[in-house]
């Protein structure tokens, strides 16, 4: 039964960012701050589920991509572990994106089957000269965690197995996609890289924006349409880089309030007010 789903947050370890070029659209640019690097256990009933699947070792992250510290942060298998949970058991991983920090460890994960959007593998295997650390493009002399992997590609809204549902949420990559989870109190949706932090969510009423969202973007004008599409949708949201998903060991947890979706702000209208 759906209303049976629990998502389990795992971090697994800290990255350095930028608050500017990164965290936020026109933020305090040259401020850095360390934010960890989510991924998700979906316990679906007879699904045990993956989403996103986490950092590889603290010296690779940090010799191509950002200063890293796994602190006391497990990989995403051990984590399962940790958990009780034998990552044999994963039957499926569903990845919002397939960037490095994503998707290591996925080959640990031996019995599952992997989900992707199609135009994301087609975007990961041969990205824009820009993004070739973003996807660890064989350009630097590395392989790619998802390579040699046999994906089964989605194209659009799609429910994967029974109360887990894939929709797509461009503007970080191509062909991200978002994943929502249908639970006793309501939609929870994991967000990946659509919505790094839940400050995107909220407005910047000084620039009369409804949200403040990520610097990050193949395309702001899909960045800014998939957030209102997860504001739509969503009862609650997990960001895949907020360090306070992890105040609580499983969503929903008791008493946990629920978001008002599409909440009006006065003087920071929505703009794509048709979805």
């Amino acid at each position: 039964m759906s209303a049976e789903h629990k998502i389990y947050p795992i971090n697994t370890g800290w990255c350095q960012t930028d608050l500017g070029t990164y965290m936020f659209f026109k933020g305090e640019a040259g401020k850095k701050i360390q934010i960890p690097v989510l991924c998700f256990y979906v316990d679906a009933g007879e699904h045990k589920i993956m989403v996103d699947t986490g950092l590889p070792d603290a010296e690779r992250a940090t010799r191509y991509h950002h200063d890293c510290q796994k602190k006391d942060c497990l990989d995403s298998p051990e984590a399962l572990r940790a958990m009780g949970v034998d990552p044999d058991e994963i039957d499926l991983c569903i990845f919002t994106h397939l960037h490095w920090d994503h998707t290591h460890n996925m080959k640990k994960f031996r019995n599952a089957r992997y989900v992707v959007h199609a135009t994301e593998i087609q975007w990961a295997y041969n990205p824009l000269p820009l993004y070739y650390r973003s996807y660890e493009s064989p350009k630097l002399g590395i392989e790619a965690p998802f390579v040699g992997c046999q994906f089964e590609l989605v194209e659009g809204p799609a429910e994967i197995v029974p109360g887990v549902s894939v929709f797509p949420t461009p503007g970080h990559t191509p062909g991200h996609q978002s994943v929502a989870v249908e639970t006793a109190v309501g939609t929870g949706v994991i967000c990946g890289d659509a919505v790094f932090r839940y400050a995107n969510l909220e407005p910047r009423l000084d620039e009369h924006w409804r949200y403040w969202s990520q610097a990050r973007f193949v395309s702001m004008i899909d960045g800014w349409r998939s957030m209102e599409e997860i504001d739509r949708r969503a009862d609650f949201i997990l960001p895949g880089h907020d360090e306070a998903v992890m105040d609580h060991s499983v969503y929903p947890y008791e008493g946990m309030p629920l978001r008002e979706r599409r909440k009006p702000v006065p003087g920071a209208p929505f703009y794509f007010s048709g979805i």
